[in-house]
């Protein structure tokens, strides 16, 4: 059974160390509301924010014991394997190990998704205010300073758009594109952000990949802002944002 269950591609995907960016190939549930209501019992922005950094810690700390367990639910696989050969065990008992170590392994996968969905959600609240002050680009327009890149497009960027780009990164890369969000998420929803119509990919702007990705939106005229620097609390902030930039959300 462990063997039939490795052959998948998720698991294949899990088992594995990766480095966070690469890990992250799942959209998330997407949701396209812009104005937000009853929302004052929740403080200001600054108040959502300090929130948010607090539960981050909170399920990074909570990331660190399941990839503890992981290990050893993978330690116990192997140790009821060697049993079984030796004829001291029965298979059932392997199989068991098996289906708690898989638990693990998924567990593991989304709770790491989870932390770097909401890392760069943060980054791009904190940073995102920095751009909205910032002069409006012409119409293909790119600057760049030490904390981010952004490209004013010409292209009607959508949603719609986000296979092509998808494809190429598949093409060229040989791996999907690691997308954290698709859209609005309620991350986006609780730091009053709209994402409906951008996507966010945890590329570093100055990783080869990053740079070639960034190369590919600009002669598409795909707008985009990339994001070179966490922020205080982030560790995975650098992202690249896909679409125009995320206004704040009308509420009433």
């Amino acid at each position: 059974m462990f063997s039939e269950l490795a052959k998948s591609r998720r698991f294949l995907i899990a088992a594995l160390v990766l480095p966070l960016a690469a890990v992250i190939f799942v959209a998330l549930r997407q949701s396209h509301p812009v104005n937000i209501t009853g929302n004052s019992s929740q403080g200001g922005p600054s108040d959502v924010l300090t929130k948010m950094q607090e539960a981050l810690a909170k399920d990074r700390a909570l990331l660190s014991n399941y990839e503890h367990d992981q290990t050893k639910l993978r330690a116990e696989v192997i140790r009821r394997r060697k049993l079984h050969q030796d004829g001291q065990i029965s298979q059932d008992q392997i199989k068991e190990a098996e289906r708690d170590y898989i638990t693990a392994v998924n567990r593991v996968y989304e709770m790491r998704h989870a932390v770097v969905e909401t890392d760069i959600a943060i980054t791009e609240a904190v940073l995102g205010e920095k751009v909205l002050r910032m002069p409006e680009l012409p119409v293909n327009g790119y600057s760049e300073t030490a904390d981010l890149k952004r490209f004013n497009g010409a292209s009607k960027w959508s949603l719609k758009d986000a296979p092509q780009v998808e494809r190429y990164f598949a093409q060229t890369f040989g791996r999907d594109l690691p997308v954290t969000a698709m859209g609005q998420s309620d991350t986006h929803n609780r730091l009053g952000f709209d994402h409906h119509d951008s996507m966010d990919v945890a590329l570093h702007p100055d990783s080869a990949e990053g740079k070639a990705f960034i190369d590919h939106l600009r002669k598409a005229g795909i707008p985009f802002i990339a994001f070179r620097k966490a922020v205080p609390g982030a560790s995975t902030g650098p992202h690249i944002h896909v679409g125009r930039p995320s206004g704040r959300l009308v509420r009433h």
